[in-house]
């Protein structure tokens, strides 16, 4: 018996595009929480990817107009993430005008 690697019931017919985006999706959601709390620990799966996409995800949370917010904002918008992303930096930039 070959030995295949199984997936729960609710994954049957979800393409490999869709793994993927949903995990680059997952890596955004944890830079946004490294952001938020530093000490936070992460998977170990998206430790990593989260780490390296943390600048990006400060500039973009603090409003800036550079290259690194930039790629927050098309990483988010490539994964389907950037409504979440935009609600973030809007509700960092209210609690810190407070």
């Amino acid at each position: 018996m070959a030995n295949l690697p199984q997936q729960p019931a609710c994954r049957d017919g979800v393409s490999e595009a869709d793994l993927v985006r949903e995990a680059e999706r997952a890596v955004l959601y944890g830079a946004l929480l490294l952001a938020r709390r530093p000490a936070t620990r992460l998977k170990p799966a998206i430790a990593p990817a989260a780490q390296a996409l943390l600048p990006a995800v400060r500039a973009f949370l603090k409003g800036n107009d550079d290259a690194d917010a930039a790629y927050a904002l098309a990483y988010a918008q490539a994964c389907g993430g950037e409504a979440f992303l935009l609600e973030k930096r809007a509700g960092q930039i209210a609690d810190s005008a407070t």
